[in-house]
C-alpha cells in the first residue's frame, strides 16, 4: 500500500477556525436537507458508530493506556446516546460482537498492526468529528443537540491527542 506525505502542519488556531467555519456552514444548510433524516434515525446512527468505536478500540487496548481510556470515552458516549434514544422512543439495537460487524473505519482499527493503530485511530476520530458536524444540524431538540455538541468536543479532543502523537499536523 502507498504511505501517504505527511500532512502539512496546521496552527491551532487555523484549525478552530476551520471548525468554527464548518460547523457555521452545516448551520445554514437548507431546512429540506436537513429534514432528510429524522432525530431518531440520525441519533441511531450516532450510537451505532460509537458502539462500532468502543469494540475497535477494545481490539487494540492492550497496546496503550490512552487507547483503553478512548475505548472507555466510546462506551460512555454510546451511553449517552442510549440515552437519548430512549427520550425520543426509540430502543438500542444489539451491539457489535465482531470486527467484521464494524463500519470500514472501526474494522481497520480493530484490525491495524501495532505500527497503524494511532494513525488508524486518528482516522477514525476524524470521521466521528465530520459525522457529529454534519448530524447537529439535525438534532432540533436543545438537550439532545448539546449532548451530540459535548461528544463532539471529546472527538475533537481524541483527534488533537491522536494528531499530536502522530506528528500529523496539528502544532
Amino acid at each position: 500500500m502507498k504511505r501517504r506525505e505527511p500532512a502539512p502542519r496546521v496552527s491551532r488556531r487555523a484549525a478552530l477556525r476551520a471548525g468554527g467555519v464548518a460547523l457555521a456552514g452545516a448551520a445554514l444548510l437548507p431546512a429540506a436537507a436537513r429534514a432528510n433524516t429524522d432525530e431518531g434515525g440520525l441519533l441511531l446512527g450516532l450510537w451505532r458508530r460509537e458502539m462500532n468505536a468502543s469494540l475497535a478500540y477494545d481490539r487494540v487496548a492492550h497496546l496503550s493506556p490512552l487507547l483503553v481510556t478512548l475505548r472507555s470515552q466510546e462506551a460512555d458516549h454510546a451511553a449517552a446516546l442510549a440515552t437519548e434514544l430512549a427520550a425520543v422512543g426509540l430502543g438500542t439495537p444489539r451491539a457489535p460482537q465482531w470486527a467484521s460487524e464494524l463500519d470500514f473505519s472501526a474494522e481497520r482499527l480493530a484490525r491495524s498492526e501495532p505500527d497503524d493503530v494511532r494513525r488508524n485511530a486518528r482516522l477514525l476520530e476524524a470521521e466521528l468529528v465530520d459525522l457529529y458536524l454534519s448530524a447537529l444540524p439535525g438534532l432540533p431538540d436543545p438537550k439532545i443537540a448539546m449532548t451530540a455538541a459535548t461528544i463532539l468536543a471529546s472527538h475533537s479532543q481524541h483527534l488533537l491527542i491522536l494528531t499530536r502523537e502522530t506528528g500529523a499536523g496539528v502544532t
